[in-house]
């Protein structure tokens, strides 16, 4: 026996059943993109950590290197 039932075909039921759950999936809609923009946000904030981080590194190993050959040329 072959299901003929597919979990899009199931969606599509219920949000054309009534009013009420068409709300419901537009309401589901709504917090999905939300939970996207934040989900996006903080992996665009985490990339820019990463680069300042970076960026830092390379000032504190400058640094670093200049005192280092100051104390090896006495």
């Amino acid at each position: 026996m072959e299901n003929t039932s597919l979990s899009s075909d199931v969606w599509n039921n219920v949000t054309t059943s009534s009013p009420k759950t068409h709300y419901l999936a537009q309401i589901r809609d709504l917090a999905l993109k939300v939970i996207y923009i934040i989900i996006g946000t903080v992996g665009v904030l985490d990339n820019l950590f990463v680069i300042i981080v970076f960026a830092l590194f390379i000032k504190i190993t400058d640094k670093v290197s200049l005192i280092f050959n100051s104390y090896a040329q006495r």
